[in-house]
């Protein structure tokens, strides 16, 4: 085990997300937090990208959402990600952080913002998540991010990558203070 800048890891990763790029089921991954009840809570969401030093990745989602109130309780996350083209699965365990309408000037949340399709970008003015349908009130639609918009910021501390092809294989890698540190474990 010695420490690396770049880490195999994310190599790996892009280069699946690369292969399997053709079918877009492959930009959906599993997102957990932990419930303000203590209990795991598990939904899908869509890779928006990673930051420009390829250190962490997003994800956006509502701030009325139940995931934005239990990552004010506890920013820790894990991220399973499978690739059935390759057959790969990846296991992140990340801290994020929600960059939200209130940060300063938030390049990220502006250019994933324009990247969104129109029909994506409506879904921020629609009435709060979780009321029963036909209650709540719809926001009125602007031109720019809504309050309503945040991206969450994922930033990898641990990763568990696994290769399920005919030669099985399995690493893990470690954020440490010097570095990331990779080994290979038995699948």
């Amino acid at each position: 085990m010695t420490p690396a800048e770049a880490p195999v890891w994310r190599e790996q990763l892009k280069r699946a997300i690369r292969e399997n790029g053709r079918d877009a089921h492959n930009r959906y991954l599993q997102f957990a937090t932990v419930g303000l009840d203590g209990k795991p809570r598990v939904r899908m969401v869509v890779f928006r990208g990673f930051s420009p030093s390829e250190i962490s990745f997003f994800i956006i989602t509502d701030a009325r959402s139940e995931k934005v109130k239990e990552l004010a309780h506890c920013p820790d996350v894990e991220v399973g990600w499978y690739f059935t083209h390759t057959r790969e699965q990846f296991r992140l365990q990340c801290s994020s952080e929600i960059h939200s309408h209130s940060a300063d000037s938030d390049l990220h949340r502006d250019a994933l913002w324009k990247a969104l399709s129109d029909s994506a970008k409506a879904q921020f003015f629609w009435p709060k998540p979780g009321l029963l349908s036909g209650e709540g009130q719809s926001l009125e639609i602007t031109a720019h991010p809504p309050e309503t918009f945040v991206v969450i910021e994922c930033r990898p501390q641990r990763v568990d990558y696994l290769l399920l092809a005919k030669t099985q294989r399995r690493m893990v890698s470690d954020l440490t203070a010097s570095g990331w540190t990779e080994v290979s474990v038995n699948p």
